[in-house]
C-alpha cells in the first residue's frame, strides 16, 4: 500500500473508530469512486468500502436507538405512534444489518463491523449470530469496549447474570476509558435484576457456594454450548 493510499484509508478509517465505542458522529462518508481509486489494490479498495458502510450503518443505528426510545416512552399515552417509531427502528436495524454484513464481507478484519453486526443481529431477532459477531470482534479486538458492553447485554437477555457481571467487571477495570459503556451495562443489569428478583436471588447464591470465587470467561466462543 502506498503512503497517499495509507493515508487516505485512515482518513475513512478515524471516524469509524471513534463510533465503536461510543463516540461522536462521524465525518459525512466519501461516496462515488475517486479518480486514484484506479490505482488501488482490490483489498486497499475493500477496506475502503468496508468503512464506509460501517459508518453509513452506524449512523441508522443511531437513529434507530432513537426511535426504540421513543417507542418505549409513547408505550402508557399513545401505543400506535410508539408502535410507528419501533417499527420504523426495526427497519432501520435490518437495513444497517445487511450494509455491516457487506463491510465484514469486504473487511474480515474490521473489528467495528463485526459489533456492530452483532449489534444489529441482536436487535433483530438472531442472538446467536450476534454472538457469533460479537466473539469474531474480540478475536480482532480483544480491549474492544464497546463489544464487552454489548456481549454483557445480550448475555442478561439470556438471563446469564453471571456472564454479564464478568463482562461489567472487565469494563471497570478499564477505568476512565469506558466510563459510558460501564455505566450503560451497570444500568441494564439493575433493571434485569429489579424485573427478575428471584432470579438474581438465585444467581447470586450460586455464585457464592457453587463458584468458588471462579470469574467467568465470558467472552470465550466455548460458552456457545451452553445456549
Amino acid at each position: 500500500m502506498s503512503m497517499r493510499h495509507a493515508f487516505v484509508l485512515a482518513l475513512l478509517l478515524v471516524p469509524a473508530v471513534a463510533l465503536a465505542d461510543g463516540g461522536g458522529m462521524p465525518a459525512p462518508p466519501t461516496s462515488g469512486a475517486p479518480a486514484w481509486s484506479s490505482t488501488m489494490s482490490k483489498e486497499d479498495e475493500g477496506k475502503l468500502k468496508s468503512a464506509e458502510l460501517y459508518t453509513q450503518a452506524y449512523r441508522e443505528i443511531d437513529k434507530a436507538k432513537a426511535e426504540l426510545a421513543q417507542a418505549e416512552k409513547l408505550k402508557l399515552s399513545d401505543m400506535k405512534q410508539s408502535t410507528a417509531k419501533a417499527t420504523s427502528a426495526q427497519k432501520r436495524l435490518e437495513k444497517s444489518r445487511d450494509k455491516l454484513v457487506e463491510a465484514t464481507k469486504l473487511d474480515a478484519t474490521n473489528a467495528d463491523a463485526w459489533n456492530m453486526l452483532g449489534f444489529s443481529r441482536r436487535k433483530t431477532g438472531d442472538r446467536q449470530g450476534a454472538f457469533d459477531a460479537y466473539w469474531k470482534c474480540l478475536a480482532l479486538k480483544p480491549d474492544h469496549i464497546g463489544a464487552h458492553e454489548y456481549m454483557g447485554e445480550a448475555y442478561l437477555e439470556e438471563g446469564k447474570i453471571k456472564e454479564a457481571q464478568a463482562e461489567l467487571a472487565w469494563l471497570k477495570k478499564k477505568g476512565n476509558m469506558s466510563t459510558l459503556e460501564t455505566s450503560n451495562l451497570a444500568a441494564s443489569i439493575d433493571a434485569w435484576t429489579k424485573a427478575n428478583p428471584d432470579a438474581a436471588k438465585s444467581a447470586a447464591a450460586g455464585g457464592a457456594s457453587g463458584t468458588g470465587g471462579e470469574t467467568v470467561n465470558a467472552s470465550s466462543p466455548a460458552d456457545s454450548t451452553a445456549r
